[in-house]
């Protein structure tokens, strides 16, 4: 197989600098602290095997692997890991396998994803991890056993855990190739059902364009007819419009010179509304000035009027400011008088404050002189004083001290001798139950006693067990056999009666089927056969039924009937009809046919009326006889082929083309004919197929009945079976769990007995221990107690010498009271002197501060007075001022009242020269209004003349246009110039065309025949070949599909049988080395493997029932925590031994180990190294693990966020020390 040699990794996660580990034969290790990248080296590993969740990497996305930078490093966008392989024995994937070294690069760049190579060839994800999987390797390898895994593989269910068994099978790569080969199946089983829909509908669409070519030969034949007819009508149409604009011409002539009579009285009407309107703005001037003239006058005078109102109201407002300005000097006069007396009151105060002022320094001298005296005298007592009270307060504090140790001391002593009796009393009983316990020699004998009868109870409950299972396991393979032999035989039956039930189903599908056939032509017939006869009915309703009804003519010869009589076949052969045929028998001596013509009566159920006219009629085979006889034929003979050509004796010659009504008429009685006798056998037909499909049904019916009995009775046969199998597998279960709780039972009571022996030893020899542990502890405390007894005794017999020496505090308390009286004596004396200075000072403070207010009040006052002065004269002057503009507007009254009156004459003036200019503006405006009406009279007539112009002239246009309308038509619809229509309609003239409502009536009616075939697909034959080959080449691609199925499919049931058959084989063989590596860990005990959950190996779980020793063997769940995480170690290290992987990853796995385990798990995995080719890589942090490694790689992080790799060779180091 091929070997792991160099992982290289360069900006992938913390090792941002290029780093190699060589992974070497034997156990690598790799060390380090917590966070410095360790398992970045084995996520590295897994994502360059393939690995494509992002969460595996511990990441969000798969761009976070890239180094994202840190405080001293930008980040990258590149990261890239190497796996160099050794590929000597050239066992790897024929893709890859042409190089003995294989370099499998896997890089990824921010925002482009990720690719792979191998050796510079770029490779798919896919092809990598096919090649590790068949290596028995891979990303999700359990050979890459990452932290938690272990705990992972514990907590699995038991389908999950069965991977670690494909992975020993080598079998993983075997599911990749059968999951691709699925989903090829899928999607060729897709593609399968798409052709298979595509060509049903590519069938009914060749259908569909098959009747679609029909449809589009008549449409042809249609639309030249219609082609002639739209030429005839385009023709007449023409003509129409060419005479309606030569009449539209003429009448615009005519309206044209209307127009110009009545644009010339225009003139002359505007002319005089002109020169009134010019006349017209002197007038208005005129009576404009003499209107503003008035206006003046008018507002003069309403100003005299206003401004004797305004000297009315200034006379009123100067009274009101005269008597305003009298209480105004009032007023100042009386603060003048207050200012005066409050000056005087002012003087005196401030006399009387200067002399109190006198001899005030002398008496505050004299009183600070006592306060100061007072004070030191104070002062000097109270020092005396503390002293007095700090001496007692000692000695009393130094008494109080020696005496309460002195008390405690006592009931210490007392404390301790009632401690010293307690303890002695519990030594004498401590001895006493030592002496009460039995030896621990006969409790050890017993104990070895019980475990030997735990360990034979045990060992013959395990016998039974294995031999109540293994009778229980004969019984349920045979139970299984008995109801796989039932299922087999239920399975045929049901195959029988189901290939019965539908050949039943077949045989009734094709008689309905051709029941629906039968059916849908039935239907078909009656429809059509009911159509025809509604076209027939409205002719033979009439009042004089047509000739045409009565006549039968032979099937083929309906056109050549129809135009060689035309519509005269309408005619009745009822004598009161306008229009009818007389029976006037054969002419005796009529001319006969030329030769190469039959008689047209040949063909025709002759009646009296057509007999003479049939005579002169003959049949030829074409055209080119019909034209090559026309000139033989004899007045009143004619020629006519099957499909209508008409060569008359006397040269009228009718083409080919679209059949006459009469011929329609008699195609469809003929159809009609043969449409019922159709319908005769189609009914016969589909009594025969109904009674079929009848029979059908019961045969059918009986069959699902017999098919539901049968498989009915071989259900409830093989669920006896099942039942039967099922009850004796559970009476052999029940008697295996008897053995078992019977086994279970002795061994338990041989534990519990092994298990209270055990007990026992363990209590004795604890209480033992504790009694002397405690027998020792009394002793040392009895020592401690008397030495703390003879301290204590002489601690208080020197308080008691101290408590005897401190001097009586008496005589000082009576001093000390003495003292205090004087003093304060002393400080009352003290305070009266201090408030005798502070008075003093307050009432000088107050004295100045008065000083001080009394001159600012004074100042205040002066102001005042002055101002009040001031105020006194400048009212006199304002009063005199006010009396002189009384006596001023008293005058202004009276020569106000005499403009006035001399204004109100020049406004009647005024006004009558207003009146005289408005008279004439009025005359002028009259005449105005008149040549207004005139001209707007005269204006209408020209705008009702120009508008019968305009509609005249868009009669011209519409007819211009309707001819170039009719002209674009002719162009566009039959594409050739108006010259030619007439040629196009094969006349010569347009008196040759019949009227433009009949031509138009007959085009309608060709159109409508030619709209009622619905959309006609004119290419629908090229299509129709076009689908055949398309139809062809999906045929080919369905086959080919149904092949790769076929292929497909047995190459799924080849990889399943194989993977079987390598999955039972290495459950065996993981199963073995799983039961010896097992006891090898644990020393002992049992383990084993069991299939669950299916019967299908590569369905089935994985569960794991291990027994260490001294255990009953139950699932791993129930272990503990250690021996859960050995007993997957051994399952793993199983899994090794049957199918070595190249590599194997171990991460932290021993962290939950003890040392005696770790040195167990390091030998084994020496052990697995030597043995096989697998190289080990462990990552640890265990002392004794890094000690068993080979070689020794450190990853540091000297730098933050940034990994560093360095190496040790412990066996070089070993031989260097040797």
């Amino acid at each position: 197989m091929v070997q792991f040699d160099k992982l290289r990794l360069s900006g992938f996660k913390s090792f941002v600098d290029p780093t190699e580990l060589t992974i070497e034969p034997g156990m690598t290790g790799v060390v380090g602290p917590n966070g410095c990248g360790k398992s970045n080296l084995v996520e590295a590993m897994k994502w360059v095997m393939g690995e494509t969740s992002a969460k595996q990497m511990r990441g969000s996305e798969m761009e976070d692997v890239i180094f994202a930078g840190t405080g001293t490093r930008p980040a990258r966008n590149i990261a890239e890991v190497t796996l160099t392989l050794d590929n000597k024995t050239r066992t790897a994937p024929a893709m890859v396998n042409d190089a003995d070294q294989l370099d499998i690069v896997r890089r990824i760049e921010r925002g482009h994803g990720s690719a792979y190579s191998v050796n510079g060839r770029e490779i798919r994800a896919r092809d990598v991890q096919t090649l590790f999987a068949d290596a028995a390797t891979g990303s999700r390898s359990t050979a890459l056993v990452s932290q938690g895994r272990i705990g992972a593989l514990i907590n699995a269910k038991p389908a999950d855990r069965r991977t670690i068994i494909d992975e020993a099978a080598g079998i993983t790569g075997l599911y990749a190739r059968r999951h691709e080969a699925e989903l090829r199946l899928r999607a060729a089983e897709a593609n399968l059902a798409r052709v298979q829909d595509v060509l049903v509908a590519l069938e009914e669409q060749h259908k569909g364009l098959k009747r679609q070519a029909r449809q589009a030969s008549r449409y042809r034949n249609l639309s030249d007819h219609i082609r002639r007819a739209e030429a005839a009508v385009l023709a007449l149409k023409l003509a129409n419009a060419e005479r309606e604009l030569n009449e539209a011409g003429e009448r615009l002539k005519e309206a044209e010179a209307q127009v110009a009579d009545l644009t010339r009285l225009v003139g002359l009407a505007t002319t005089a509304q002109a020169e009134a309107a010019t006349a017209l703005p002197p007038l208005r001037n005129d009576e404009a000035a003499a209107a503003a003239g008035l206006q003046r006058l008018r507002v003069a005078h309403d100003a005299l009027t206003a401004e004797a109102e305004r000297v009315a109201q200034a006379q009123q407002e100067a009274g009101t400011r005269l008597a305003q300005t009298e209480t105004d000097l009032e007023r100042e006069h009386g603060r003048k008088s207050d200012a005066e007396t409050a000056i005087a009151d002012l003087g005196g105060q401030r006399a009387r404050l200067e002399q109190e002022r006198v001899g005030e320094d002398d008496r505050a001298a004299a009183a600070a002189a006592t306060r100061d005296a007072a004070q030191a005298e104070t002062l000097a007592a109270e020092t005396e004083h503390d002293r007095l009270t700090r001496q007692i307060a000692d000695d009393e504090a130094l008494r109080e001290s020696v005496s309460r140790e002195i008390a405690e001391l006592r009931e210490r002593l007392r404390r301790l001798a009632a401690r010293r009796d307690e303890v002695t009393a519990q030594q004498q009983q401590i001895e006493a139950e030592l002496a009460s316990l039995p030896a621990l020699p006969e409790v050890e004998a017993a104990l070895a006693q019980a475990r030997e009868a735990f360990e034979e109870a045990r060992r013959k409950g395990q016998e039974s067990i294995d031999a109540a299972r293994e009778a229980e396991r004969y019984e349920s393979d045979a139970a299984r056999a008995a109801v796989a032999q039932a299922e087999a035989e239920r399975i045929e039956m049901e195959r029988a009666r189901a290939a019965e039930r539908q050949a039943a189903e077949a045989s009734h599908a094709a008689a309905s089927e051709t029941l629906q056939k039968i059916n849908a032509r039935l239907t078909k017939l009656r429809a059509e056969e009911s159509g025809v006869a509604a076209a027939l009915k409205s002719a033979a309703d009439s009042l004089w039924p047509p000739l045409l009804d009565a006549l039968t003519v032979d099937p083929g010869f309906e056109k050549a009937l129809g135009a060689a009589f035309g519509e005269e076949l309408e005619a009745s052969s009822d004598r009161g009809a306008p229009i009818h045929w007389l029976p006037l028998g054969p002419i005796a001596d009529a001319p006969a046919l030329p030769e190469g013509a039959t008689p047209l009566g040949a063909h025709v159920k002759t009646m009296p009326e057509l007999e003479r006219r049939l005579a002169f009629i003959g049949v030829v085979a074409d055209e080119a006889t019909g034209a090559a006889l026309q000139a033989g034929l004899k007045p009143g003979q004619q020629l006519v082929t099957r499909d209508g050509g008409v060569w008359r004796w006397d040269g009228y010659v009718l083409r080919a083309g679209a059949p006459s009504t009469a011929a329609v008429r008699l195609s469809q009685r003929n159809r009609l004919a043969e449409i019922r006798q159709q319908i005769e056998g189609v009914a016969a037909e589909h009594a025969g197929a109904q009674a079929r499909v009848e029979a059908e049904t019961g045969w059918r019916a009986a069959a699902r009945d017999a098919e539901k009995t049968c498989v009915d009775q071989a259900r409830a046969h093989e669920r006896g079976v099942a039942e039967a199998a099922r009850r004796k597998t559970e009476g052999a279960g029940e008697a295996t769990r008897a053995a078992e709780r019977a086994a279970q039972q002795s061994i338990a009571i041989a534990e519990r007995a092994a298990t209270e022996a055990r007990d026992r030893h363990v209590e004795i020899a604890r209480r033992t221990d504790q009694l002397r542990t405690r027998l020792g502890g009394i002793e040392q405390s009895v020592a401690e107690i008397l030495g703390d007894i003879a301290d204590d005794e002489m601690r208080r017999t020197f308080r008691e010498a101290r408590l005897s020496s401190i001097s009586d505090s008496a005589a000082d308390r009576v001093a000390a009271g003495a003292l205090r009286g004087r003093i304060a004596e002393m400080r009352a004396a003290l305070v009266e002197a201090e408030g005798n200075c502070d008075r003093l000072a307050r009432e000088a403070a107050m004295r100045v501060e008065r000083l001080g207010q009394i001159a600012q009040d004074h100042g205040g006052w002066s102001k005042r007075l002055a101002e009040a002065e001031g105020q006194i004269v400048e009212l006199d002057q304002r009063r005199e001022q006010i009396a002189q503009s009384i006596e001023e507007l008293a005058a202004k009254p009276a020569e106000i009242e005499a403009k006035r009156m001399a204004l109100g004459d020049e406004i009647a003036k005024a006004e009558h020269n207003r009146q005289e200019a408005a008279d004439r503006l009025a005359v002028g405006e009259t005449r105005l209004s008149e040549a207004d009406k005139a001209m707007r009279q005269a204006e209408g007539e020209l705008a009702t003349a120009r508008e019968s112009r305009v509609r005249r002239e868009g009669l011209v246009e519409q007819a211009t246009k309707d001819c170039e309308a009719v002209v674009e038509r002719i162009v566009e619809r039959l594409r050739c110039e108006p010259d030619g229509v007439l040629a196009l309609a094969e006349v010569q003239s347009l008196e040759e065309l019949p009227e433009l409502e009949k031509a138009e009536h007959r085009l309608e009616r060709l159109v409508h025949e030619r709209e009622t075939m619905g959309a006609v697909n004119l290419r629908a034959e090229e299509e129709a070949g076009e689908l055949e080959q398309q139809i062809t080449g999906m045929t080919t691609e369905r086959d080919d599909l149904v092949a790769a199925i076929g292929r497909l499919r047995q190459g799924i049931q080849s990889l399943n049988r194989e993977g079987r058959e390598r999955f039972l084989v290495a459950f065996e063989q993981v199963s073995g080395h799983f039961q010896q590596l097992f006891t090898k860990l644990f020393g002992g005990g049992k383990a084993e493997l069991r299939l669950t959950e299916s019967e299908d190996p590569l369905e089935a779980g994985l569960e794991i029932h291990a027994s260490p020793p001294g255990k009953k063997l139950q699932v791993m769940s129930l272990l503990s925590g250690g021996e859960q995480a050995l007993t997957a170690i051994s399952l793993l290290f199983a899994v090794f031994m049957t199918n070595p992987a190249p590599i194997c990853v171990l991460d932290e796995v021993d962290a939950p180990l003890d040392d005696l385990n770790v040195e167990r798990f390091c030998s084994l995995v020496k052990e697995i190294a030597g043995r096989t080719d697998t190289r080990f890589m462990v990552i640890t942090h265990h002392r004794v693990t890094m000690a068993r490694m080979d070689r020794l790689y450190g990853v540091t992080m000297a730098e933050q966020g940034v990994s560093q790799l360095v190496s040790v060779n412990l066996q070089e180091a070993d031989r260097l020390v040797a």
